[in-house]
């Protein structure tokens, strides 16, 4: 399925540009992305490879795991029950489930990672298991398993419900529970029932059968082996598709970006399907992106998440199963949405592209976003360095967001330090001493910044060094 171009010809061409030297610079097999408004599909698109051997595209239609997207997703099944009466949000998980958490703790708790639990690892055990690249030895190959592993975890509620934010995918899974308590089938036929099938999202499924039913599916790939000296990146290689039988509700669902941008539109649209039909209650789902929890990267609702980008609102969620992750965000005031699929990591959230690509959609350039800015002013200080007639040298890498340094000569090779920013755009950092004093560190030149290069120079201490 493709989408007529109804976006204008120089937005497209940023956000073709943009996302396929993400593909080349990230290593990125392929990506896929869908455009919406209110009303229609605005543009979809794929890039790169669905299958590297075969080198098949990807497209619009091709089908991702979508992993933790799939929350706003439960939170819309907890949403239609409580427009039915069937359910409240203050209600205790012990009214519908037969499990030893404490009693004060609530669907809201539970969908606003606000329950106390912190993250207890099941989800990563078991994609690690089925990929068959790591194994924790921890029971979970029923629901009974699972509910006894949450319940071994009282000792590690941290504080009153309400009180912390932490991420817990096993709330979520617990969330699932409730619905198949009060709907009485389990929770993927529900959403099947009362959410896939009237957005006419006939290519989204929990079924791992399904999945492979579909020509037009992702191979899913994960970096294999590094280099026998340790050293150098892993190349990517297929991978297994972890299926989330035992925690759907929190990151089990497979799809392509077509659908989810119908289910965007359901978004924008208060409730409403394509077909004009009322799947939930105005009132009932506006709570879901409500600012119950504040992290790090915006306030949390139910399964979303809000971000300003460029001065907007981004109300979105990303999600991962490793070898495939994804993000969908929506803006009510621009009436815009934006789903964006990959299969493989590109080593961080791809709400980062999404919101890259919104950046685009309202007139702004997507490389001038804060996270890609600040890679590509990190990214262009790092490199080698030596002194005059090099006889100390330096090495500047790119490490989890920020910088390391190593400076080192013919005394002795030095050790790493951690670079911390006093102020980035203008290359001013600092290293932390065991005094507790900020060791300055200053990098200058015309390449400070600059995507093409350029001359930098590095000072520290009595040293000035030059980037080769």
């Amino acid at each position: 399925m493709t989408a007529d171009n109804t976006l204008d010809a120089a937005t497209i061409d940023r956000i073709d540009s943009f996302l396929r030297e993400r593909l080349r610079e990230d290593e990125l097999p392929g990506l896929s992305l869908a455009v919406t408004d209110g009303d229609e599909l605005l543009y979809a698109q794929g890039y790169g490879s669905r299958d590297l051997t075969a080198n098949d595209p990807a497209t619009a239609d091709t089908v991702y795991g979508i992993g933790s997207v799939s929350k706003s997703v439960a939170a819309l099944a907890i949403a239609q029950l409580v427009d039915v009466g069937e359910l409240e949000y203050d209600d205790a998980v012990t009214d519908y489930l037969d499990i030893d958490v404490p009693d004060d703790v609530t669907l809201h708790h539970l969908l606003s990672h606000t329950s106390g639990y912190p993250s207890l690892a099941a989800s990563e055990a078991l994609i690690a298991r089925q990929m068959e690249v790591g194994e924790s030895n921890v029971p979970l190959g029923s629901m009974d398993d699972v509910y006894a592993h949450i319940e071994g975890a009282r000792d590690e509620v941290a504080g009153e419900p309400g009180e912390h934010w932490q991420y817990c995918n096993s709330g979520y899974t617990l969330a699932g529970e409730v619905v198949e308590a009060v709907s009485g089938e389990s929770f993927t036929n529900y959403v099947e029932g009362k959410i896939l099938d009237p957005l006419r999202m006939d290519r989204s499924t929990y079924d791992e059968e399904t999945f492979t039913s579909f020509d037009d599916r992702m191979t899913p790939y994960f970096p294999g082996s590094d280099d026998e000296d340790g050293t150098g990146s892993a190349d990517l290689e297929p991978a297994a598709l972890p299926i989330r039988e035992q925690s759907a509700a929190a990151g089990g669902l497979l799809a392509p970006v077509t659908d989810l941008a119908s289910y965007l539109r359901l978004h924008l649209n208060g409730g409403v399907t394509d077909m004009g039909e009322c799947l939930v209650g105005e009132d009932a789902l506006s709570q879901c992106y409500g600012a119950y929890a504040a992290t790090p990267s915006g306030p949390y609702g139910y399964g979303w998440r809000t971000r300003e980008v460029c001065g907007h609102d981004l109300i979105g969620h990303g999600g991962s199963i490793a070898v495939s992750t994804a993000a969908v965000g929506f803006a009510p005031e621009q009436d815009l949405g934006v789903a964006l699929l990959a299969n493989a990591s590109p080593g961080y959230g791809l709400t980062e592209l999404s919101q890259a690509v919104f950046a685009a959609l309202v007139g702004e350039e997507p490389g001038e976003v804060p996270f890609f800015a600040r890679r590509q002013v990190l990214e262009s200080l790092a490199g080698e360095y030596e002194t005059y007639r090099g006889i100390k040298e330096a090495e500047v890498v790119v490490e989890s967001g920020a910088l390391r340094l190593r400076v080192g000569g013919p005394i002795e090779e030095g050790s790493w330090m951690p670079l911390v920013p006093a102020e980035l755009e203008s290359g001013e950092f600092y290293v932390p001493t065991m005094a507790g004093t900020r060791q300055p560190v200053r990098f200058e030149g015309e390449g400070v910044g600059a995507a093409d290069g350029g001359d930098v120079s590095l000072f520290i201490d009595r040293w000035h060094l030059h980037q080769q």
